[in-house]
């Protein structure tokens, strides 16, 4: 196992975290926390909305531990994992001084969080079939390479990232893995829960906006060693999870079926979306996917996206990698959308 300490940037370790009132007390005649012991002024189904939420977010990982079968120690939550990468960059990187590798074309938000966090990043093109180049990447690393992102199921490619590879890297590079596992739900490919027992240089992101459907709650979590959950609450500002948010996770942790239910109808009209787009003229192909979207090559893809648009059909089109400059990434929509777009695709042949 990896001595993570040599790893976290020297101010973070020796960081004394805000102590907030709630993270001594939530319980008694609370007059620590300045708030207002008369109540809420909003007519909500939750009780205490007057009082600040647990920092630990112990109920929460509690919850979500039980789901997992994993220890609440390894646990924590973000506003969106957007948030928990950040807080790896600030916790392992030096502004202006520490470097990352990123693949490409991956999710947009490492390259951002990066840039706004001031750290170099060194881009590493996915090979052929979007997969990670291992000798490449472990080429481009040097002594100020402090985290590898990666995405598997990746964004906005689709496919499954090999996990022969991804432990090759960690076992080559002294630094931190990132894995953010978004997607993972659709995907027949196992989790790389199973391998953090092995690895403590493994972080391992979710979110719960795509396969359990609460894109508007942002609310992501990560899975990581002991040590560095406890780096990540160091940084993190005290009361990153509201009430609303706790109480709306838990109820969905507690009937985790209803997520299967829609996981199954993604999948099932994915396959179907998937066939009536290769009978679509400017459809040229349609890469491989375990995510909740398809990546296809469209012909004159500017111009489909452009007329999508007038019809009111919102797909994406990404010209930072000139690999996928042709392509439109299409979310699986329902029944009533899927139908339409290929009804308005057919309109356009």
């Amino acid at each position: 196992m990896m001595d993570l300490k040599k790893l976290v940037r020297k101010n973070i370790l020796e960081l004394k975290p805000y102590t907030s009132a709630r993270d001594q007390y939530q319980d008694g005649i609370l007059l620590d926390a300045n708030e207002n012991s008369f109540g809420s002024a909003a007519d909500f189904m939750l009780e205490n909305l007057n009082r600040y939420p647990d920092p630990q977010q112990k109920v929460l990982r509690k919850a979500l531990s039980e789901y997992l079968k994993i220890e609440i120690s390894k646990l924590m939550f973000g506003v969106g994992s957007d948030q928990i990468i950040d807080l790896v960059i600030r916790v392992f990187c030096e502004p202006g001084k520490s470097n990352v590798i990123i693949p490409s074309p991956t999710y947009g938000v490492f390259k951002v969080a990066c840039n706004i966090n001031d750290i170099e990043i060194q881009e590493c093109e996915l090979d052929s079939e979007f997969d990670i180049d291992v000798e490449s990447i472990i080429q481009k690393i040097n002594k100020r390479t402090k985290i590898i992102f990666l995405c598997s199921p990746n964004n906005p490619t689709g496919n499954s990232l090999n996990p022969k590879k991804i432990l090759k890297l960690a076992e080559a590079f002294e630094g931190i893995i990132f894995i953010d596992e978004a997607y993972i739900e659709f995907s027949s490919e196992k989790s790389f829960l199973n391998y953090l027992k092995h690895y403590n240089n493994i972080i391992i992101s979710r979110t719960f906006s795509k396969a359990w459907g609460m894109a508007a709650v942002r609310c992501g979590y990560c899975i990581a060693d002991d040590f560095i959950i406890g780096l990540l609450f160091k940084v993190k500002d005290p009361y990153s999870i509201n009430k609303l948010t706790e109480k709306t996770i838990i109820e969905a942790l507690q009937k985790p079926w209803k997520k299967d239910e829609l996981v199954s109808n993604i999948l099932r009209e994915k396959d179907r979306l998937i066939l009536e787009l290769r009978t679509v003229g400017c459809v040229d192909y349609i890469y491989p996917t375990d995510a909740n979207f398809i990546l296809a090559k469209i012909k004159n893809a500017d111009a489909v996206f452009n007329y999508l648009n007038q019809k009111k059909i919102r797909v994406r089109i990404r010209k930072d990698n000139e690999r996928i400059a042709s392509c439109l990434r299409i979310t699986v929509g329902n029944k009533f959308e899927n139908d339409f777009l290929i009804k308005t695709l057919k309109e356009l042949n």
